[in-house]
């Protein structure tokens, strides 16, 4: 079953047309710096629901086969007056060109636990999409979806995180462009 959704979830991605894709991806190459915050989900009103700041750096640059390596870090502040503990993550994926124009493969490994791990990117316009599917050994499945959209300054980034179906995650980033050469 793992297998039929992960071949169904390539196909859809490796079916979109060439003429939606007006970007290449040495066009998001650089250093993006920002913030945003964490977006109310579910049923709880924005007023109920702390908005909680992220600070993020996003690298993107060339890798092998034609592909690119995207690495990001995000800072969450435990208490946005005074900062007295916050939590650092950074990630770094690594995708190479398919047959397809603008289509990308993950040739990350997968995260150690998961039955199923499989991610691509696609250019669509001015946004370079990537998402993620994962598969835990109870069946349970995520989704995480990353839309980095070029802006005039820099990047509009989003992040979305579903669990079986539910949003349990919506951040909004505006981030400025830096260094054109990154190494």
């Amino acid at each position: 079953m793992i297998r039929v959704l992960t071949g169904l979830v390539l196909a859809v991605a490796m079916a979109v047309p060439a003429a939606a894709a007006d970007r290449k991806i040495k066009d998001f190459f650089g250093a993006y710096l920002g913030h945003g915050s964490e977006e109310p989900v579910g049923t709880t009103g924005a007023s109920e629901t702390h908005r909680q700041t992220r600070f993020s750096q996003v690298i993107i640059k060339s890798a092998a086969d034609n592909g690119f390596t995207i690495e990001w870090s995000t800072l969450k502040l435990k208490d946005d007056d005074i900062p007295s503990e916050a939590d650092t993550k950074t990630h770094v994926e690594t995708f190479r060109a398919t047959g397809k124009p603008n289509v990308f493969q993950d040739v990350t490994p997968p995260e150690p636990g998961l039955i199923q791990d499989t991610s691509w990117a696609v250019i669509n316009g001015d946004t370079l999409s990537i998402v993620k599917v994962a598969v835990a050994a109870d069946g349970n499945y995520f989704v995480s979806h990353y839309d980095r959209t070029l802006s005039k300054e820099g990047m509009e980034a989003r992040f979305t995180r579903f669990e079986n179906s539910h949003v349990v995650r919506a951040v909004k980033l505006h981030l400025l462009k830096g260094p054109a050469e990154v190494n």
